[in-house]
């Protein structure tokens, strides 16, 4: 309810402040940070992205970190302004990865500038892998252009502006995220060529206009190919049926080998540590790193990869970086040892009942954060009070770790039962591990929605893809080794120590734990709800090395 409030916010500032007269400016919407007096902007993320401002310069570009893992991670949020260039352009950039290198942000937009300056005057136009969010308004300035080139960005939609481009005979906008195509499509008569391979289609319902298909008599070829959702048993005989007739109509997507999991790679392998990448970024990485391009669309997974572990035999091993876990108080020592031996007394499940089987360990329980208020923070109903809600909306923690459930409450579902018995269960453990991760760091202590209790976690390489921002991890045992390996750049792994210290790390890239010997528990505080962190860096606090 609130995306939507702040999406229809969005929206009437942008109708009303152009009748008020008002030249440019900002528009926020968003909640108040009491710390830093800022304000956050936010968008809707409900189905899709808010509609671009009409600001005649606006480019909108996908925002890469300085470790060029940006792209894979972006989540699809709407745009937030940032500062002017010394051009004059205003860049829109992707909210969630707002903090990205301005080299970069400079280097695309001069690519960008140099194409469209290029082609002024020209009938064709290739944007190609220009890391752009959105199709450039001066674009839709071009009504004499015939063929248009967008592959391999990362634009959300189609604007329905589009339509005034009525020459257009090819338009080629695949190995993008569109999840829909606008009705506009239908107003480009002379389409000879749509090309929306490899994009994040919805169902055919949703997301394919088949009226306007039927305007579009010109057709002579469609590409939907490798669309996972985009499946229906009778896509082909629908699609058919709308299109012209002689008009081809290319479906389905290559066959893809099934990925061992997480705890079945052997983690010292370069390939193993690789795999949790997906093909696409795979693909990004031949082309931005090793310099082998070409079109590899339709190559399949076992290719691409053989072709990435050739180029990195030829490059040389990965550097590997160690960093230190980041100490805690002196006094958090009774701590530590009261958790070991909890977590020495756990029965952990095993077999089947054991949690998260991809991975390889000898025990894992994950524990969720209640939602259930604290039970002087709750009305007579058990819902949360009004300062309750004040105090979570401006990052105030309660006054003890963890919200208990009020007697009668009995509006929870099942899962909601569930996590609170378990974590009443597990409930010293819970205090323990909330007040060494207050320790070190106070605010993430109120952020973090989950722990993972793990005995002899070994190896398995993987990528968190529900966490929002980074984890923390600590290790407590009798054991040598063990630490947490993460790909910190294409050519780095940093393996961050965790005995008896935090380690910082974001697990939205490929991670694994370092061989050990002995007996090695630990306890990883991750978050999966609440504002997305930019993935920006895969370590923190590296000043030193161990």
């Amino acid at each position: 309810v609130h995306e939507w409030l702040a999406f229809a916010a969005f929206q009437c500032c942008k109708l009303l402040l152009p009748v008020m007269g008002c030249g440019p400016c900002w528009v926020f919407v968003g909640s108040h940070d009491a710390k830093s007096s800022k304000m956050s902007s936010h968008a809707s993320s409900v189905g899709k992205a808010p509609a671009q401002q009409k600001v005649e310069t606006e480019v909108l570009l996908c925002a890469v970190s300085s470790g060029k893992h940006g792209g894979e991670a972006a989540e699809e949020e709407a745009c937030a302004k940032s500062d002017s260039t010394n051009t004059g352009q205003k860049i829109y950039q992707h909210p969630s990865l707002h903090r990205l290198d301005p080299t970069r942000v400079a280097e695309v937009e001069l690519r960008l500038q140099s194409v469209l300056a290029d082609t002024a005057d020209s009938t064709e136009l290739d944007l190609s892998s220009l890391d752009l969010w959105s199709v450039p308004p001066a674009v839709l300035t071009r009504p004499q252009l015939r063929e248009l080139t967008l592959k391999n960005n990362c634009i959300l939609e189609l604007p329905p502006d589009i339509a005034v481009l009525t020459a257009l005979t090819k338009l080629d906008v695949s190995r993008n995220r569109l999840r829909v195509l606008p009705e506009a499509v239908g107003e480009l008569r002379g389409l000879r060529e749509l090309n929306v391979m490899t994009n994040h289609l919805l169902k055919l319902q949703h997301s394919v206009p088949l009226a306007a298909f039927k305007k579009l008599t010109s057709l002579e070829l469609l590409d939907v190919r490798f669309n996972p959702k985009l499946t229906s048993a009778t896509l082909e005989e629908v699609l058919t049926a709308h299109v012209p007739d002689g008009c081809k109509v290319l479906l389905g997507g290559r066959p893809t080998q099934p990925q061992l999991p997480a705890g079945e790679l052997d983690a010292t392998l370069l390939r193993s540590q690789l795999e949790p990448w997906s093909t696409s970024a795979m693909r990004r990485r031949l082309a931005e790193e090793f310099g082998i391009d070409g079109d590899l669309d339709e190559t399949d997974r076992e290719v691409i990869f053989k072709l990435l572990l050739d180029a990195y035999a030829v490059k040389g091993p990965r550097a590997l970086h160690r960093v230190p876990g980041i100490a805690l108080p002196p006094n958090s020592e009774p701590l530590l040892d009261e958790l070991l031996e909890k977590l020495r007394g756990t029965a952990f499940p095993t077999g089947e009942k054991r949690e998260r089987l991809t991975i390889q360990a000898h025990g894992y329980i994950i524990l969720r954060r209640p939602l259930l208020p604290a039970e002087e923070d709750a009305d007579d109903n058990g819902e949360p009070s009004r300062e309750a809600n004040t105090k979570r909306q401006h990052g105030m923690r309660p006054e003890r770790p963890m919200p208990r459930m009020k007697p009668g409450v009995e509006k929870l579902g099942w899962k909601q039962r569930t996590a609170a018995a378990k974590l009443q269960q597990y409930q010293r453990v819970w205090d323990l591990a909330y007040s060494l991760v207050q320790s070190v760091d106070p605010d993430f202590a109120e952020q973090y929605t989950a722990i993972a209790m793990t005995k002899n976690f070994v190896g398995s390489p993987h990528v968190d893809t529900e966490n929002v921002g980074p984890f923390y991890g600590i290790s407590i045992g009798n054991f040598e080794g063990g630490g947490i390996c993460v790909e910190n750049t294409p050519f780095e792994v940093a393996e961050v120590d965790t005995r008896r210290k935090f380690g910082k790390v974001d697990g939205r890239f490929p991670h694994w734990v370092a061989p050990y010997t002995g007996e090695r528990y630990s306890i990883i505080y991750y978050p999966t709800h609440g504002p997305v962190v930019p993935k920006t860096t895969a370590i923190f606090h590296t000043d030193e090395v161990f």
